[in-house]
């Protein structure tokens, strides 16, 4: 009998003593809990930024840095150096000696960006948009016309910053494919100004030579090396879907009206009727 009332007084105070520890325990997770509950969360800073469409690649860097999402320098170099086949439209693109390797492919939107976030993941969301854009179907037209994706980009590119409108885009593309189609040099405003104000600022003076008979279509034969600004979808549906007329020839009065002609002498007329 001594032995049994000896052994529930042992029995007793182990389950006080397991019942303290266990009060303990949970004091300290419901301590641990309510540290981590009211710790403010982490927050980052982002920032939405428009492209517009029409904008080149070196403006799409400037403004980019301006607002604080990754230096001018780092994306470039990024842009020129890193290799993005993770992206479709980047095995769109010739690896032919071009100025800017990504010109054309940044698509103009709305898109948010962190702070100080890095170049590769900032250029990415570009091209994972203009994987969405560009598909299968545009591929497989731009084969039916007998061009690339790649010269696709480029016209609208053109067409892009020769300033079109929606009602005119398609009557400008079929123009540009006429010109081709006839072995006539397009000389077309905007990759003379492309060369000028893009391309010499980048390379030097001192190196633009060359890059005149690559861009300057006043001065070469057949499409610029690359394209001239980062087209929106309206120029790029217009080059896939040109309409089909017998101009060679347009300009612009400063309202934005659009002369059309056959002849270059009917166009010196226009020239004159737009004010040019």
């Amino acid at each position: 009998m001594k032995n049994v009332k000896i052994l529930k007084l042992v029995i007793t105070a182990i389950l006080v003593v397991a019942f303290l520890v266990a009060g303990a325990l949970v004091a300290n997770k419901i301590d641990l809990f309510e540290e981590e509950t009211t710790t403010e969360p982490i927050t980052v800073a982002t920032t939405k930024i428009t492209f517009i469409e029409g904008i080149t690649l070196t403006e799409c860097f400037e403004l980019l840095e301006q607002n604080g999402v990754a230096s001018y320098e780092s994306l470039m170099n990024a842009a020129q150096n890193s290799v993005f086949s993770e992206y479709k439209v980047f095995s769109d693109i010739p690896q032919d000696g071009r100025c800017f390797v990504l010109e054309g492919y940044l698509f103009p939107d709305t898109y948010d960006f962190y702070l100080d976030e890095a170049p590769e993941s900032v250029i990415g969301r570009f091209l994972s948009n203009a994987d969405v854009k560009i598909t299968d179907e545009m591929r497989a037209r731009a084969t039916e016309l007998g061009y690339s994706m790649d010269e696709i980009m480029i016209i609208a590119s053109i067409i892009q910053a020769e300033g079109a409108f929606p009602n005119d885009a398609a009557t400008i593309a079929g123009i540009i494919y006429n010109r081709l189609e006839n072995n006539m040099r397009l000389e077309m405003d905007s990759t003379y100004f492309y060369e000028k104000n893009t391309v010499a600022p980048f390379v030097g003076q001192e190196n633009t030579e060359g890059y005149k008979d690559l861009y300057n279509t006043y001065a070469c034969f057949g499409l610029p090396q690359s394209p001239v600004c980062n087209p929106g979808m309206m120029a790029i549906n217009a080059a896939l879907y040109p309409e089909e007329t017998g101009y060679y020839y347009f300009c612009h009065d400063k309202d934005g009206n659009t002369y059309y002609a056959k002849t270059y002498s009917e166009h010196l007329r226009n020239c004159d009727k737009a004010g040019l």
